[in-house]
């Protein structure tokens, strides 16, 4: 018995949309930390520097995360593309 995956190019497009939905949550939730941090730029002490290198941190992952999510996007457009042209024949 033979076992194969079967991947539909509506599939492969949703997936592609999902990602796109999904890197503008974080996009979103990058501006909404940047936000923050604007709004407590006049806040002192060691609670306001621990707070300040959280969300920091926060926003350098959500950057990675959405890098990934874009190369990935890349890549699923790319198979796409082949699995249309594949699919004509060509």
């Amino acid at each position: 018995m033979s076992r194969s995956i079967v991947v539909e190019l509506v599939d492969l497009m949703n997936a592609e949309k999902e990602i796109n939905d999904l890197m503008d949550m974080l996009e979103a939730n990058k501006r909404h930390v940047r936000s923050i941090d604007e709004s407590i730029g006049d806040w002192k002490g060691k609670s306001a520097e621990e707070l300040r290198r959280k969300m920091d941190r926060f926003q350098n992952i959500l950057g990675e995360w959405i890098a990934d999510f874009k190369q990935q996007q890349i890549e699923l457009v790319k198979y796409t593309y082949r699995m249309e042209r594949a699919d004509r024949g060509n």
